[in-house]
């Protein structure tokens, strides 16, 4: 559903007036007029209702009202994305956050093809975050995932022990390695759910020992060779859809 997304600084005043880019956006893009009405989310992810007030020539009055009566959240979906190649980055952000994911933190393995560049790591993330804004304002993500700044794969446990992320943590690989499947693993309703997908080359031995001993769980992606930028999709999708039916999974099947 299309939402809103309120400026920085903005979290849910009674009047709001906006203009420059916000502005156009509801009058230009959307069309509203007086008295028309958009859900509307802030950076922290709570809801609300914005009404028109009043449109101006370079701005627009809206009332904003908060939202209380929401539907359970369930698990936090954060996606670990070791570095593609080229721009398939900025797809791979806009599509996780259209799945609703909570937060997306880049990776540099063994077969990554891009490297970490100090330069321009601050200019590429605040793109990313720009396209993620985007993505949660026309998907109706809850509020906007953070993007963390790229780190090496073996700092990843340090990282999530810093964000106090201690859910249900995943990597996809391309062999079967455990007997486990991804129902059992998402059976105990986690706090939260850590995906981490390969680069193009996949992920290395010593990777996989690694994350092995790190306590994430490996789930097998079928005999399809997957681009990255496909896998990352595939798994958050499968991910999310045994999260959103948990409660309707039949456990004994009637002769």
């Amino acid at each position: 559903m299309r939402q809103f997304v309120l400026p920085d600084g903005l979290t849910g005043q009674d009047e709001i007036r906006l203009t420059g880019d916000e502005w156009r956006y509801l009058i230009k893009v959307l069309r509203l007029k007086t008295e028309a009405e958009i859900p509307a989310v802030d950076r922290a992810g709570r809801r609300y209702m914005l009404t028109i007030i009043e449109e101006g020539e370079d701005y627009l009055r809206a009332g904003c009202r908060a939202l209380t009566d929401e539907a359970p959240v369930g698990p936090d979906l954060i996606l670990i994305q070791c570095l593609p190649k080229g721009k398939k980055l900025e797809m791979i952000v806009r599509q996780a956050v259209e799945a609703g994911v909570s937060m997306i933190i880049p990776v540099e393995s063994e077969n990554t093809v891009p490297v970490i560049k100090e330069e321009r790591s601050d200019r590429k993330q605040l793109r990313l975050q720009k396209i993620a804004a985007e993505a949660a304002q026309q998907s109706g993500n809850r509020g906007i995932p953070d993007i963390l700044p790229p780190c090496l794969i073996r700092d990843l446990p340090s990282i999530l022990e810093q964000r106090e992320i201690r859910g249900m943590k995943l990597f996809f690989h391309q062999d079967r390695l455990a007997k486990g499947s991804l129902h059992r693993y998402l059976n105990d309703c986690p706090a939260s759910v850590s995906v981490l997908i390969g680069p193009e080359g996949g992920i290395s031995p010593a990777e996989t020992d690694f994350l092995l001993a790190s306590g994430f769980y490996p789930v097998y992606l079928g005999q399809n060779v997957l681009r990255t930028e496909t896998a990352a999709i595939y798994a958050l999708g499968a991910v999310k859809t045994i999260l959103l039916e948990k409660d309707e999974w039949i456990i004994d099947i009637p002769k």
